[in-house]
């Protein structure tokens, strides 16, 4: 870029030692502040000491990168009553910055307002009200799950996922504030997946970029070697033990398959207990191996012997595992949904449609069948698969993200 940009950005979620919101917040701004002046307003209470500390122990990055807290008021009890009470405290904190937004532009001047995260759509914040070129995402939350999984999920899942997406539903087309914030001129929104980038189009007619939520630092640097003749396919699984990752839909695939296997299962939560009598009722027991939470370094230790990673989730963005599984050399079996879809493609994985649990899980049980009995195959795969984890970079993504802004920028002075 030409010219050094001055960018105001809220990123709420902001940390140099977090995953998912928070981490990618993180990347983000630092990666921008290489090529820009960035300033960040996020929340206090839980990322000022992190940040702070980060800064200290690497002070260059003062020079283009600044940060303004703002403390976000709590009610702990009440979210455990009624969760979505998130948001009421969130839109608070989201008013706060931009009266902040606001007196900082008086003193800088900024060419560009971002509202990087939280991810959803439901909270688009009020910087788009600012009279400056202005982006909004990446933008997630708008697709629903598949309805014809949700039985499978049990009525505890039922319940929960058939309510979400009837409230989802009645959010999307009747929220107003994320659709003036996507309709104002001189924005840029962005996708954080394509099916997101479809509903966007088709509720707010205007377009969007696809940039997922998630990036790769580096690409392991590993030998792949081939799996052994008679070694069992050794399938990981990993994430939060609820309705929505899913694990039964596996479960019910290994069943169908007479293919020698090891199933490693990261993870722990609600329906542990229930997929452990699902996989003990199937006869699976011994040919799983339950790991419960592992030290990052020990989980990627479990990933770097696998064979192939399945993911089952019918409601999710694009999860980090799925980056690390790439570039550990891991082909992926996922359902074609999420962020998975933009992601996993025909060098790195196997998509499966996700039209219903039975059929699903019958194509999950093909896919493994394949993969088992043609290793050729399987190791092209594997070789697509760390061809594909460096498409999603951090780098790649800052330089798309810089992209956008030179456009607004340029579109301005037209």
């Amino acid at each position: 870029m030409s010219k050094k940009l001055k960018v105001l950005i809220s990123c709420y979620a902001c940390s140099p030692n977090r995953g998912s919101e928070p981490g990618m917040g993180w990347n983000f701004v630092k990666g921008l502040s290489e090529t820009n002046e960035v300033h960040v307003i996020t929340e206090q209470e839980k990322w000022v000491s992190e940040i702070n500390a980060y800064l200290a122990e690497n002070p260059e990055l003062k020079k283009n990168l600044h940060f303004y807290f703002i403390h976000k008021k709590r009610n702990r009890k009440l979210r455990k009553i009624w969760p979505p009470s998130y948001y009421w405290f969130y839109k608070v904190w989201q008013k706060k910055a931009y009266k902040l937004a606001l007196q900082l532009d008086e003193i800088e001047n900024f060419d560009i307002v971002h509202q990087l995260n939280m991810v959803g759509y439901r909270e688009p914040g009020y910087l788009w009200k600012i009279n400056k070129p202005f982006v909004w995402g990446p933008i997630g939350g708008l697709e629903n799950s598949p309805w014809s999984f949700l039985p499978s999920l049990g009525v505890k899942g039922f319940i929960f996922y058939c309510g979400r997406n009837l409230l989802n539903l009645w959010q999307r087309n009747f929220y107003l504030r994320p659709k003036f914030a996507a309709k104002r001129l001189n924005s840029s929104l962005i996708a954080a997946t394509p099916n997101t980038h479809y509903l966007i189009k088709k509720l707010w007619k205007v377009d969007s970029t696809i940039i997922n939520e998630v990036g790769q630092h580096t690409v392991k640097e590993i030998q792949r070697s081939a799996r052994k003749e008679n070694e069992p396919i050794k399938i990981i699984w990993s994430g939060f033990h609820t309705p929505g990752k899913n694990l039964s839909l596996l479960l019910y695939a290994l069943n169908k398959i007479e293919t020698p296997f090891e199933l490693h299962v990261l993870g722990k939560g609600e329906m542990t207990n229930e997929w452990k009598s699902l996989a003990n009722s199937l006869g699976l027991m011994k040919n799983i191996t339950w790991h419960g939470w592992l030290k990052q370094d020990e989980a990627l230790n479990v990933m770097s012997k696998g064979h192939v990673l399945a993911i089952t989730s019918i409601s999710d963005l694009t999860s980090t595992v799925t980056l690390e599984a790439l570039s550990y050399g891991l082909p992926i079996i996922c359902l074609d949904h999420c962020g998975f879809a933009d992601v996993v493609n025909n060098e790195c994985g196997i998509k499966i449609a996700p039209t219903t649990p039975k059929k699903a899980s019958k194509e999950i049980a093909d896919a493994i069948e394949k993969l088992y009995k043609n290793e050729s195959y399987r190791m092209s795969l594997s070789e697509g698969a760390v061809i594909r984890a460096s498409d999603f970079s951090w780098p790649k993504k800052i330089a798309k993200i810089n992209e956008i802004y030179t456009l607004l920028i340029s579109s301005k002075n037209d």
